[in-house]
């Protein structure tokens, strides 16, 4: 099995050296090894004057060259020089995000295991297909937002997202969107900006990755795509794709309106952040915190943010971030319920 398929893959950034006063300047010195289940061996505990005390490992659920693994070894490249330790990314798919979660909760709560999750964790919890809930995690630092979008093949008559609803009330169950996943982040974000719209009966067509729904709208096997802007980004500069609405400000588009200029008032985004398992002490989380504050204020963190149209998605406190999630399961919960998808007694 190659790197690339191989779920248990494991990368890991090397902490730059800074002896006789050099300063290293570029990327930390990347390397990949088969996925170890080694532990850090660090007893720093919740010592923050100790922290960290040996290698730190980024969880990531996702397919390799997704976002949300993107984001993983940015923030572990990035961030072994404001850890001063290596960071590495360990990859565990499978369960919706399950196997990832039970890796992380396997490991010392010492804060020597990271994980990024996702608004699709907390559809997770709200559908408890995860055996984890929100107390299980340290919620520490929510990074970056992902605005979805809904786009077109050039050759589309639609212009507007107004001209995409009128067509489907006039046409119920004629118009497709594909999309990713089946209760997915991505699925329930539709189905909030299509309850502005009054509901029209549009067939959501999932796929197993954001790419594959793109190339399925620019086929023309289905009449749009609803997804980010990194997916189609490509698309969008050779002309053949263009986006009818933007559910909150991309800087990249400046000249697309959002879902709100349209008349639906609703702004659902894609969000990511940095967890840890179990409680930790609240000085060892703030220390963790800052050192993943300086990692995403570096000027090469911020580069790949802005190559890859995130919006910043920092709180000001750990409180609010995780009051946040708290919001969202409760939120998903109730939409999922709405639309009949979550098991009875849920």
């Amino acid at each position: 099995m190659s790197r690339a398929t191989n779920p248990r893959w494991a990368c890991t950034a090397r902490a730059p050296t800074a002896r006789f006063g050099l300063l290293l300047v570029g990327l930390a010195a990347f390397g990949c090894q088969a996925g170890s289940d080694a532990s850090s061996g660090s007893e720093a505990g919740g010592d923050p004057a100790a922290y960290p005390g040996g290698e730190i490992e980024v969880v990531s659920w996702a397919t390799p060259g997704g976002p949300t693994d993107l984001l993983s070894r940015s923030l572990a490249r990035v961030g072994a020089r404001h850890f001063g330790v290596d960071m590495r990314v360990v990859t565990r798919e499978g369960g919706s995000g399950a196997a990832a979660m039970r890796y992380l909760s396997s490991r010392p709560a010492d804060g020597h295991t990271l994980a990024v999750f996702t608004s699709s964790g907390a559809i997770n919890m709200a559908t408890g297909r995860i055996p984890f809930g929100v107390d299980d995690f340290t919620y520490l630092l929510r990074v970056q937002l992902d605005p979805f979008l809904i786009a077109v093949r050039e050759e589309s008559p639609f212009r507007t997202l107004e001209d995409l609803f009128a067509h489907a009330r006039k046409n119920p169950g004629q118009l497709s969107i594909a999309g990713f996943g089946a209760a997915s982040a991505h699925f329930l974000a539709f189905q909030r900006l299509s309850a502005r719209a009054g509901d029209p009966d549009i067939r959501w067509i999932a796929y197993g990755g954001s790419g594959e729904a793109a190339v399925a709208a620019l086929g023309g096997h289905t009449d749009v795509v609803h997804t980010n802007y990194n997916t189609i980004r490509e698309h969008l500069r050779a002309g053949t794709m263009r986006v009818l609405g933007v559910s909150a400000p991309v800087s990249t588009l400046p000249d697309v309106p959002t879902y709100g200029d349209q008349g639906y008032d609703v702004s659902p985004v894609h969000w990511r952040g940095v967890v840890a398992h179990g409680e930790l002490p609240d000085p060892l989380a703030d220390r963790i915190r800052s050192l993943l504050q300086a990692t995403v204020e570096d000027p090469e963190f911020q580069e790949f943010m802005r190559t890859g149209a995130t919006e910043d998605g920092r709180f000001e406190t750990r409180t609010a971030f995780r009051s946040w999630v708290e919001e969202e399961v409760e939120a998903d919960r109730e939409l999922l319920r709405r639309l009949d998808l979550l098991e009875r007694g849920r």
